[in-house]
Formats: C-alpha cells, structure tokens, sequence
C-alpha cells in the first residue's frame, strides 16, 4: 500500500508540471503556475499540518486538567481566604476528593497537602501543590478496579477561580499514568 502511494506520487510530480502543447494552454498553464493549484501538494501540505500540530499541541499541554469546587480543596473559608487572598503557605487535611480523570473515577481519602499560592490577577490564583499525599485510593471505569494504600500526587498545580469558586488542577501525564495505567 506504502509503495503504491510512494508510486502515484512519483508519477503525479512528473505529470503536473509539464506544460501543456499550444498558445492557448501554454499561457493558462502560465497563469496557473504563478499559484500553488497542484491538489495533491495541497493535500500532502494539509495532512502533514496537522499531523505536525496535533504533535506541538501534545508537546505543550504535557498534562491533564480536572475541575473540582473550591470545598472540595478548601475545607474552610479561613483557610481558604489565606491560601487564595494572602498567598499563605499552607499545610493542612483534606478528608475527601472525589473526581474524574478520562473517564476513570478516583476517590482519594485522608489526603495531606502542602500549597504555595501566588496572584495571577484580581479573580484567579495559581495553587502550586508540590506535596500532595493520600490513603486509600479507589480508581475505576465500571471495568477497571484499581486499588492504592498510598499516593503520591505532588508536582501538581492549579488554577483557583473566584467568582466560580472553582480550581481547575493540572496534573502532568507522568503522575496521571502511574496511576491509571495509561
């Protein structure tokens, strides 16, 4: 199949850009020459775009991103106010954190967190999480049952929002696969 295309390619590169016999095609051909009317150097052009921008955008999002509401990261509003108003240190528990990540369902228990905050802008801060360990975690797709004692999902960050009072967690694929067996 691989050589058959190699071959009409071949062929179709000899064929298109002979000129054509006589005045009248002579000069059409011309005018045709000045634009780019080859159909399969467009389609080649085309495919082999977006072969290469699919790759660069895999290449710059190297990670997964869930929403979770501000409750389910913040057990309180105090603390929540240090870590997203005065960019606080902060170490603290989270009992619980349920969500969903491709299609599989993690519930992480007795989770312990360390955060730094910084200021994005008036309605967003970033929540850096570079300790993020937790007990007794449950990951499954109604096929797949995956069981864990102990996870270790530091190195992730988000995006805490205000006005929706929701964080968006970013969590690169090398922490996401050692987990979900991707």
């Amino acid at each position: 199949m691989t050589a058959n295309i190699l071959v009409l390619m071949a062929l179709l590169s000899i064929i298109l850009p002979l000129p054509l016999v006589g005045d009248y095609y002579s000069n059409l051909y011309e005018v045709n020459a000045q634009s780019n009317t080859n159909p399969l150097g467009n389609i080649l052009s085309h495919f082999f775009g977006n072969i290469t921008n699919t790759f660069n955008q895999l290449a710059k999002k190297p990670e997964y991103t869930i929403n979770v509401v501000g409750n389910q990261i913040f057990p309180n509003n105090t603390l929540k106010a240090n870590i997203v108003d005065k960019y606080q240190p902060s170490t603290y528990n989270i009992k619980d954190l349920k969500y969903n990540l491709l299609g599989f369902n993690v519930a992480a228990h007795n989770i312990k967190i360390h955060v730094y905050s910084s200021k994005i802008d008036a309605n967003r801060t970033r929540v850096d999480i570079p300790v993020m360990l937790a007990s007794n975690v449950t990951v499954t797709n109604g096929i797949i049952n995956l069981n864990y004692g102990q996870v270790d999902l530091g190195s992730v960050y988000g995006i805490y929002d205000k006005p929706t009072d929701k964080m968006m967690i970013h969590i690169p694929f090398a922490v996401a696969s050692k987990y979900l067996h991707l």
